[in-house]
């Protein structure tokens, strides 16, 4: 989440997110000073689909206890902690935004996983890590906000380990245009950088990708609609709205609203790769 650096923080970044965060979890009813990362699941995960994505996703990097894994775009360190706590491996997370890492570390600590997770504020087009490091890769809803993907691509490439596998979701252009504005990675076009499903399939083979899977979620985001049988979008469930309000901010439900209508309008769909570093 690099090339309009500005775009993507003014988006994400806001003070206080962890008072925020905090706050949500007593007002949940659990006990802040006894911090447990599964408390913080339904507020931490801030890509599509939340903590029923992260699940089905992580799955499939296939990791057994001791491996090391890294999270591309890490927001506030959900799925990061997550990973570690599912199936004891060590997770490094880096992200663009400032106010995201700081709360990162921050909640980590708090759940007493700062052994095994951590987060650094890094250019994800620009890793600060040696070549072959990692065993895996999860980069989950950060494409939109980068121009050169295939940079990315090859960066996360770089620094996995052979054999290594990735797990990549994004939202990408749909058969019908334009995308209704805002959405929950931009506000304005400015910061929002979409392909069509196929080009990012060409990106990922031109940088020696191996694509195990590659698959068109849309329906799992729309099917609500569809079954109440109207052609608006549903409003997510009461405690994803306030998850997500949370973190991004009060004019998120409008453009979690606008996200979902330019999927049903065919403007938008959402594709998961399964990748592996040959």
């Amino acid at each position: 989440m690099v090339q309009r650096g500005d775009d993507v923080r003014d988006n994400y970044g806001s003070p206080d997110i962890i008072d925020r965060v905090l706050a949500a979890v007593a007002e949940a009813g659990h006990r802040t000073d006894q911090l447990a990362a599964e408390m913080l699941y339904p507020f931490d995960q801030l890509h599509g689909r939340e903590i029923v994505a992260t699940r089905e996703h992580v799955g499939r990097l296939r990791l057994t206890p001791g491996m090391h894994v890294l999270d591309v775009g890490s927001g506030i360190g959900g799925p990061a902690r997550y990973v570690a706590q599912t199936y004891d491996v060590a997770v490094t997370g880096i992200d663009i935004t400032p106010e995201f890492v700081a709360t990162a570390n921050e909640l980590t600590r708090r759940c007493g996983l700062d052994r095994r997770v951590s987060f650094e504020e890094a250019d994800a087009l620009s890793m600060p890590f040696e070549d072959n490091t990692f065993d895996a890769a999860l980069c989950l809803y950060v494409g939109m906000n980068v121009v050169d993907k295939a940079h990315l691509c090859r960066e996360i490439r770089r620094v996995l380990k052979p054999g290594g596998h990735l797990v990549w979701s994004e939202a990408a252009l749909g058969p019908v245009g334009p995308v209704r504005f805002p959405v929950p990675w931009a506000r304005f076009p400015s910061a929002s950088f979409l392909v069509p499903p196929q080009v990012l399939q060409q990106t990922f083979t031109k940088a020696r990708f191996h694509i195990v899977d590659f698959i068109d979620e849309t329906e799992r985001f729309i099917a609500p609609a569809q079954q109440n049988g109207t052609a608006e979008p549903t409003p997510p469930p009461m405690a994803q709205q306030v998850a997500n309000q949370v973190v991004l901010g009060n004019d998120f439900i409008e453009r979690r609203q606008n996200f979902v209508r330019n999927m049903m309008e065919e403007r938008l769909v959402s594709i998961l790769i399964e990748a592996v570093k040959t």
